[in-house]
């Protein structure tokens, strides 16, 4: 039986794309004899998730910052149009009046009628006509 051949090392795709725009390779590294002071490569990508946990944290949190602001700010335009809304319908409900409206008459001419209205009685003789 042959032995099996060494499994050649793997390689960091990612780590060497990086290394070319920063240097990574002083921080991270494999373990050598005499270097053991540097972080094994395979923790560059439990780095790189924690990293990319911790801003989606923060875009979270800003987006829900955005949205109590524009809450707030909601809440407080509903007030305002709930105010203007009390006060206007007050003021229709002043103008429906009788006496609002005796004096807007009064000033197209027309006066109050101050004698109760007659009821008409129909006899019944006279409904068979």
């Amino acid at each position: 039986m042959q032995p099996k051949p060494p499994r050649p090392r793997r390689q960091y795709q990612l780590f060497n794309w990086l290394n070319r725009f920063i240097p990574l390779d002083r921080v991270f590294g494999e373990k050598e004899p005499g270097k053991e002071e540097r972080v094994p490569v395979k923790y560059f990508y439990y780095l790189g998730w924690l990293v990319m946990l911790l801003v989606v944290y923060e875009r979270i949190g800003y987006m829900s910052e955005q949205y109590v602001r524009k809450s707030l700010k909601l809440r407080s335009e509903v007030e305002d149009l709930r105010a203007e809304y009390t006060s206007i319908k007050a003021e229709y409900m002043k103008s429906g009046k009788q006496s609002e409206v005796i004096e807007k008459m009064k000033a197209s001419g027309l006066e109050e009628n101050l004698m109760p209205p007659h009821k008409i009685i129909i006899k019944s003789s006279d409904k068979e006509r």
